[in-house]
């Protein structure tokens, strides 16, 4: 049934965060941490940020995109998925099945729209597009359109503005062979990628490797930043619920309180913090392990015995 396919892809459906301001959706597609969304989603990025089903929020590093077919790769480790739906590479797309587009309309969380194919092969600027009747609006961009059989047969990338039912997608055949191409996640983590022509190239250097562009510094901002750990004072990476870095002591970005007041959940966790054996701290009693400073409350902790 349709909404066992639904059920069995919730999780794997992201928000994106442009530091820019913007947001779209995401699609996560194996194990490493590997989305795929639209380049036009992550335009002028290195880093964004990513917020899971469960409100856990990390951040990605964008390892490739496209402008052309507007497809973008981002790897986000540290997340936690499984099941995979499959990026389906087939051509008979047929006009009038049923497909259903999931995303984040206008920030509305997972929403889920059903309609048909109107055309299986739209041709706009060299590229065969899917063309659709179901409802995309700003947000959905990036997000999946799946067949009943629950493959993912194209991404949701733009709509024909002051018209009803014409929303396209890009057919998942263009990307998944790129997605097969991509390099380990060692490489894709220590590589620089460009957001100029989409390209990543091994070592960061003044230059692109690729086309030349002088090589600019990935822009953090502290909505970014906020519920993922990350120190804004000396890029060290902590615990995702930690109040302050471990590193310097610097207070951190925290996460938006949800509707019940409560903090989003962030169930990621340091093997090596977990491991170390924890220090009282003498002003609050919070237990640390492994730290300089206090996570609740930033005070210079006592050495280890």
């Amino acid at each position: 049934m349709l909404s066992d396919v639904i059920a069995g892809i919730k999780d794997k459906i992201v928000v994106v965060r442009n530091p820019a301001g913007s947001v779209g959706t995401g699609i996560a597609l194996d194990e490493r941490g590997i989305i795929v969304t639209n380049c036009h989603v992550v335009s002028g990025a290195q880093v964004v940020g990513i917020e899971t089903n469960d409100r856990r929020h990390f951040l990605g590093k964008v390892v490739e995109s496209n402008k052309k077919i507007d497809y973008a790769f981002i790897l986000c480790r540290g997340t936690r998925f499984s099941s995979f739906p499959a990026l389906s590479r087939r051509e008979n797309v047929l006009e009038g099945e049923d497909v259903v587009a999931i995303g984040h309309p206008y920030g509305l969380e997972f929403t889920v729209s059903k309609g048909i194919v109107s055309t299986a092969g739209r041709e706009i600027e060299g590229v065969r597009y899917i063309q659709t009747d179901v409802p995309i609006n700003p947000g959905n961009s990036g997000g999946p359109l799946l067949d009943a059989r629950g493959e993912i047969i194209g991404i949701n990338t733009w709509i024909v503005s002051n018209a009803q039912g014409l929303s396209f997608a890009v057919p998942a055949r263009y990307i998944a062979g790129a997605y097969r191409k991509l390099p380990s996640p060692e490489v894709m983590t220590k590589g620089a990628y460009c957001p100029a022509c989409g390209s990543l190239t091994p070592v960061r250097g003044a230059y692109c490797a690729t086309c030349g562009v002088p090589a600019a510094a990935p822009v953090v901002t502290e909505a970014l930043a906020a519920g993922t750990g990350y120190c804004l004072s000396c890029e060290g990476q902590n615990e995702p619920d930690a109040a302050y870095c471990l590193r310097c002591g610097a207070a951190l970005a925290q996460a938006a309180k949800n509707k019940s007041g409560e903090e989003d959940a962030n169930a990621a966790s340091v093997a090596e913090l977990e491991a170390a054996a924890a220090v009282v701290c003498p002003s609050c009693g919070a237990e640390n392990r492994g730290q300089k400073y206090c996570r609740r409350c930033g005070t210079v902790l006592p050495p280890r015995l």
